[in-house]
């Protein structure tokens, strides 16, 4: 079975790099990502009309090529997590994580015991389809090699995150900074002093406990900077926006050397 790559950079104390599969399900993408050197690819549930067969086929592709399928999950219902492991995502990004106890709550639906009481399953996608002679072998290797990143979406979350940060089995913290700035009263306004300082508490907290932390970047001068301060989990742009930007740029130029 396979081992998690972006645990294993972590481990090594380097940053790991991806982005989010948005609008494209062609499964050839996933393939495209991973020979351009990504990292990870988050595959998105809850703002898309991906399916889980599509998810499926994604995950499959992704694992096959070399780059770390994490869904981001459309619903809170049990099964909106498991599912998504059991097709073969290496990792999950939660959203709106709130409290300690609900992160809890997920790590016991989402791990095998003795962490958990996630239901047993030992030969499927997630597993490579090679099932181990000693199950307690391979439910450990899974434990310990699927990703667990918490989003911080809200300011009840950052209330409680320095009990989020001690929650066992947490890799990694993501700032979601659309929602936050929303619940802080600032909607889309990225660079308003609340929002500042809400990122500034979740990079002291999360570098307090030893927890990488991490948010989308759009363009490379920013993720420079924010190398520069210990970025360890960074999105960059997404499928959308990746297409959009790279078009739109090309176009504007093309119309203006054709004189249109």
């Amino acid at each position: 079975m396979r081992t998690n790559p972006v645990k294993a950079l972590w481990q090594a104390g380097k940053p790991a790099f991806g982005t989010w599969a948005t609008v494209v399900h062609h499964p050839r993408f996933m393939k495209l990502l991973a020979v351009a050197g990504l990292d990870f690819v988050i595959i998105e549930m809850e703002h898309s009309d991906f399916t889980i067969a599509e998810v499926a086929t994604l995950a499959l592709i992704a694992r096959e090529a070399g780059i770390v399928p994490i869904v981001r999950p459309a619903g809170l219902a049990p099964h909106d997590y498991t599912r998504p492991l059991d097709a073969g995502a290496m990792g999950l990004l939660l959203p709106m994580i709130d409290s300690a106890e609900q992160l809890e709550s997920i790590m016991r639906i989402t791990k095998f015991h003795p962490r958990g009481t996630r239901i047993l399953n030992l030969r499927g996608p997630h597993t490579d389809y090679v099932r181990l002679d000693r199950p307690a072998e391979q439910i450990a290797h899974i434990n310990a090699q699927t990703l667990t990143v918490a989003m911080i979406e809200s300011q009840v979350g950052l209330d409680d995150l320095d009990a989020i940060c001690q929650v066992e089995g947490l890799d990694a913290v993501m700032i979601g900074p659309d929602d936050l700035s929303q619940a802080l009263g600032v909607p889309g306004e990225l660079d308003h002093p609340r929002l500042q300082a809400a990122r500034e508490q979740v990079i002291e907290t999360c570098s307090r406990h030893s927890v990488p932390w991490g948010f989308s970047c759009q363009d490379v001068a920013s993720a420079e900077k924010w190398l520069a301060r210990g970025i360890q989990w960074m999105p960059y742009q997404n499928d959308a926006a990746a297409l959009f930007n790279t078009f739109a740029g090309a176009a504007t130029q093309l119309k203006k050397l054709a004189h249109r």
